[in-house]
């Protein structure tokens, strides 16, 4: 399977949100991401593990839960 297709779930959950993926950096154990708001800042949200080992409902409420939305 392409890589892309794997996180396509991912990065659609982040635009129901009204979030822009725009970098993924990627450490042993975990994932981070660089997402750019509506309000045009950028941030870099820390996920607990990578994301193909989250469900895309934890990927939604851990973002939320980081962000304060």
């Amino acid at each position: 399977m392409p890589v892309g297709r794997k996180y396509t779930a991912y990065r659609k959950a982040l635009e129901q949100l009204k979030l822009k993926q725009l970098d993924v950096y990627r450490y042993k154990d975990h994932d981070e991401i660089r997402l750019l708001t509506p309000d045009n800042r950028v941030v870099l949200v820390k996920l607990p593990k990578h994301r193909e080992e989250m469900t895309v409902e934890e990927f939604i409420e851990t973002i939320k839960k980081e962000l304060r939305l």
